[in-house]
């Protein structure tokens, strides 16, 4: 194994902290050590840590051993337990220590340190370091070298996917009562389980794909269906083999015959960073075997360029994918992957399998697989398969001209947008729709439409390809990055060192049951977890069949994990969730003493209540001080909402298009109106804290990227450190309004599904109030939201919206 294949693949057991002096700009920044024995740095000349730290981790050791050891844990699909909460807190350290090493690897992928220029490493206060600009690139290098290991990691595990045997899902599947491979897919009673065995463990980066792609429910279970995955699907992590895989100091070892089995199977490396810096693929116009890099940022070492340094790059893993073919001129980008992989599908479509289209399998409303009605007349006008028939109907020569964006050198760059168009051209004639429908004749002066349920379900289908040109429903790079904002936070919280963390455990998953319960009873709202919360959730996806029993059991649909949401929506909801929250449960719902908490519970006090005497909302805030808990939970080390899919409006990255410019105002005008509330929710806190005696911390703080300081306003807000442009998907937006790229084809709705944020009852609205307007999701919900629960826990809520162009909402109107 190279040295740096061995770097990647082991987790040292002392780190040096920043203070630490060491002759290394790299190892100076270093991050802490997990855990910390001791406050002082206490090592020895030689570089060795002191006896003392030394005989204290032999201890710690021997307890973490001793209490992963016990752990009570199968291989196949369980419920939220105590156990299995802490193993996925285990898996979750490795990930993060292994992202650590990637980062702090100098030289990775010719990403060297000396890039940034010479560093500064005096001690400095976090307002004096982000003035600098070396240590800013340096941070931004480090994130690099990761973007570009999750972008192969990705990568990896669509190999390992596909080398799973299965039967693809067919239209006659989907139209079968009591099939297996549709209706039946998810009943675990007549489903065969997977018989994990250790050698078939894949390599640590492919499991935290896998792990990702599992936390997105509704996709997962997609994607599974049109695979044949049923009993991957079924099983779900094998956390007894994963738990015993990664020892003490998180690092992840499997046996030989594992990494023979992985190499056999998939024909990669095991060590991700060993895989050949080229990536094979065939032009989509002309076949031609293109040798593509995956990056073109690496750099010599002592290269001394004047010019700043691009992260960008045009190579397959970098943001701006751009190769010339040599057999056919055509410019291969993203763009033209997206629709390569559309027409593929189409062509599956039409083919002799009739594979149903990507968005278009499951019930959107539900989440789940649904039973066509018996009768053949009706059959045919089944909102869910609408793409399909469309596609399929040859109107308007549309299977012809779908073909032709990839086979036409008349079409110079196709993109999405073109595919757009053409769906917009049918959706646009009213005459063809009826005929689409099976209605030879529409009576005079009326104007025939699809049903809502039926044009969501083609916003559905471009989702899958907007951004996205893996076999996958979302581009599983961008989520990977996002998922791992919460797997830093959990990693910094430390709870596995911790005396009492099975207690901890016990208290999350009985406020994630609680969560499950507010989501059951108010179906049309966004609900918002605690990161304490959202632990419990995702451990529970992790086992997909157990989940979906559990959650369909309860509320009836298949409840989605919402991968992207306004920050703005998100705080809102938070702000919402917390209230009904103490409200059911007489409890503080963050239990954290941060200013942003501190101000949500504020803003939960009437001042109606307050006149009859202290509000029933203020007597829990004031419990959760006087009872001493407030102390046990400094803003520090607190679990306060989870953000990890916090994103932003595309709109605020690109205002090219008109629409987004006008989006854009109202965008500011509604983030201008969340902040001033949560300033005046935290100077009434600030008031009721001084008449007790407290005194509350100040608003913001600042967050540590890969040692570069980054102010954060709030915790609710998408990660400021995210680079737009060095990514392989960028994953801090969300298409922002109709028209624009990545938003719907008029006649369906506004922006907000097809970008991966409004699908329909499963994902929350662009903004709080915001939506797709009444009349295009149908759902009616509070005036015209997507009804329906899902999401971050539930459907979008709120009037006004995106109209696209069909049916009610009017332009990006944003309602109040």
């Amino acid at each position: 194994m190279s040295k740096r294949a061995s770097l990647l693949s082991k987790v040292a057991v002392f780190r040096p902290s920043a203070r630490t002096s060491v002759n290394n700009s790299d190892n100076a920044q270093a991050p802490p050590p997990a855990y910390d024995a001791f406050e002082n740095d206490q090592a020895v000349a030689d570089g060795r840590p002191p006896p003392e730290f030394a005989a204290a981790v032999e201890a710690e050791t021997a307890n973490l051993t001793a209490a992963f050891d016990s752990l009570k844990l199968t291989n196949g699909p369980s419920s939220t337990t105590v156990d299995s909460c802490l193993a996925h807190l285990k898996l979750l350290y490795a990930i993060q220590s292994m992202k650590e090493d990637v980062g702090y690897t100098d030289g990775l992928w010719g990403l060297w340190n000396t890039l940034a220029g010479p560093i500064d490493l005096s001690e400095k206060s976090p307002e004096e370091k982000m003035k600098d600009k070396q240590l800013e690139t340096l941070s931004q290098i480090r994130e690099k070298r990761w973007a570009l290991f999750a972008a192969r990691a990705v990568d990896r595990y669509e190999a390992w996917w596909q080398s799973f045997p299965g039967k693809q899902l067919t239209e006659k599947d989907t139209e079968s009562v009591g099939s297996e491979a549709y209706i039946k897919f998810a009943d675990r009673s007549v489903a065969e389980l997977m018989e994990w065995t250790e050698d078939m463990l894949p390599p640590l980066d492919v499991l935290m794909v896998w792990h990702t792609h599992m936390l997105n429910p509704r996709s997962f279970l997609e994607d599974s269906m049109l695979a044949g995955l049923r009993s991957m699907w079924t099983t779900g992590m094998p956390w007894a083999l994963v738990n015993a895989a990664i020892n003490t100091d998180f690092a992840y070892n499997v046996a030989d015959d594992a990494k023979a089995q992985w190499v056999a199977k998939t024909g990669l490396s095991w060590d991700n960073a060993d895989d050949p810096l080229i990536k094979t693929l065939r032009c989509p116009r002309c076949n031609t075997s293109l040798q593509v890099p995956w990056t073109t940022c690496g750099m010599p070492e002592d290269y001394k360029g004047d010019d700043d340094l691009d992260l960008g790059g045009n190579g397959y893993g970098d943001g701006d994918l751009h190769y010339s073919c040599a057999g056919c001129s055509i410019i291969l980008c993203k763009e033209l992957l997206s629709v390569a992989k559309f027409v593929t599908d189409v062509r599956a479509l039409i083919g002799p399998n009739n594979r149903p289209m990507p968005g278009t399998v499951l019930d959107p409303r539900t989440g789940m697989p649904e039973a066509p009605p018996p009768e053949d007349v009706r059959k045919k006008m089944v909102p869910r398969t609408f793409p399909n028939r469309l596609l399929k109907s040859g109107l308007n020569s549309i299977r012809t001209k779908m073909v032709e964006l990839i086979t036409s050198d008349s079409i110079p760059k196709p993109s999405m947008q073109d595919v757009r168009a053409e769906i917009e051209k049918i959706m646009d004639n009213r005459m063809l729709l009826s005929q689409l429908d099976g209605f030879t004749s529409v009576l005079p002066g009326t104007k025939y439409q699809p049903t809502p349920t039926a044009r969501m379900c083609i916003r559905k289908m471009m989702s899958r390809y907007w951004g996205n040109s893996s076999i996958f429903a979302l581009d599983l790079t961008g989520a990977v990055m996002r998922q791992g904002v919460f797997i830093e936070k959990m990693y910094k919280l430390d709870w596995l060192h911790s005396p009492s963390a099975r207690d901890t455990m016990r208290r999350l998953i009985t406020k994630y049951q609680r969560f499950i319960g507010i989501m059951k009873t108010f179906r049309s709202k966004v609900a918002v977890p605690t990161l304490d919360v959202d632990l419990a959730w995702h451990t529970h996806q992790l086992s997909p069949s157990a989940y979906y029993t559990f959650v369909v059991s309860e509320t009836a649909q298949f409840i989605n994990h919402d991968d992207k949401i306004p920050e703005d929506t998100l705080s809102v909801q938070f702000e919402w969730t917390s209230k009904v929250y103490q409200d059911l449960y007489g409890e503080v719902y963050s239990e954290c003493t941060c200013w942003y908490c501190e101000a949500i519970r504020s803003s939960h006090i009437s001042p109606v209540g307050k006149i009859f005497g202290m509000s029933a909302q203020e007597k829990v805030a004031e419990s959760f001080h006087t009872t001493g808990a407030a102390a046990l939970h400094p803003p520090s080390a607190s679990a306060h909402i989870s953000s990890h899919n916090s994103v932003r409006p595309s709109f605020s990255l690109d205002t090219a298009h008109p629409a987004a410019t006008r989006r854009k105002r109202i965008q500011a005008r509604i983030e201008a109106m969340h902040k001033k509330r949560l300033e005046d929710a935290y100077a009434k806190a600030q008031k009721r804290a001084a008449k007790k005696g407290r005194q509350l911390p100040p608003r913001g703080e600042f967050y540590d990227h890969w040692g570069y300081p980054y102010y954060f306003y709030g915790p609710y807000m998408y990660p400021m450190y995210f680079m737009p442009g060095a990514y392989y998907g960028y994953p801090g937006y969300v298409a922002g309004c109709a028209g624009a790229p990545g938003a719907c084809a008029n006649g369906t709705c506004g922006g907000g599904v097809a970008a991966g944020d409004c699908g329909g009852p499963g994902v929350s609205s662009l903004t709080f109030g915001g939506g797709c307007g009444n009349g295009e999701c149908g759902a009616g919900a509070d005036g015209g939201g997507c009804g329906g629960g899902g999401g971050c826990g539930g459907g979008c809520g709120g009037g006004g919206g995106c109209g696209g162009g069909g049916g009610g909402g009017g332009g990006c109107g944003g309602g109040s």
